[in-house]
């Protein structure tokens, strides 16, 4: 099965699917972020470009490229198999970088090596990704900022420190020994 019938399929699932959950097939187009004529449209064999599919996914919180991979048992068992191939999109990976920059930038964290942690990166992919965002914002960047501030805390058990820089938009550097150092 080639890619575009492999997507007009997966979509076919994903609408029945969400279908049953909403009620209707324009309010799964609503949810998707597209009319209903144009949601028909694709149902009835338009050619779906890799950005709408990267979208229906988004929307629809589907796993980056599960419109172009075959599935059994549809969207919910398919999103979440171990085996299925990952693909990171271009785009966002470069935002979630420039987030993650940026944030280190604001709590004042200089001393944090991405290279040999990549976690704080993973969870900024999964923010940007999650949201359907592909570029830096000053909300998303503020968002993001408090949310890896308290996931810091957790590994790190330094409740105090994030707290102070989360309130006063960065971290003291009398306290640079209880970040974390990698």
């Amino acid at each position: 099965m080639d890619v575009t019938s492999t997507r007009q399929h997966n979509l076919r699932t994903l609408v029945d699917q969400l279908a049953a959950a909403l009620g209707t097939q324009k309010a799964v187009a609503i949810r998707l972020d597209m009319s209903p004529s144009y949601l028909n449209q694709l149902l009835g064999g338009k050619k779906m470009g890799d950005d709408v599919a990267r979208k229906i996914e988004r929307l629809g919180s589907l796993s980056h490229g599960w419109m172009d991979v075959a599935h059994e048992g549809g969207a919910e068992s398919a999103s979440n198999q171990a085996s299925q191939p990952l693909r990171i999109d271009p785009e966002i990976i470069a935002s979630a970088l420039r987030l993650l920059r940026l944030t280190f930038s604001n709590l004042d964290i200089d001393d944090f090596d991405n290279e040999l942690d990549g976690t704080p990166l993973a969870y900024a992919y999964e923010y940007l990704y999650r949201r359907g965002e592909v570029t830096v914002t000053p909300d998303n960047l503020i968002d993001f900022s408090k949310a890896l501030a308290d996931r810091l805390r957790e590994r790190n058990g330094n409740e105090e420190e994030v707290a102070r820089a989360r309130d006063h938009g960065s971290a003291s550097s009398g306290h640079r020994s209880a970040r974390r150092k990698a």
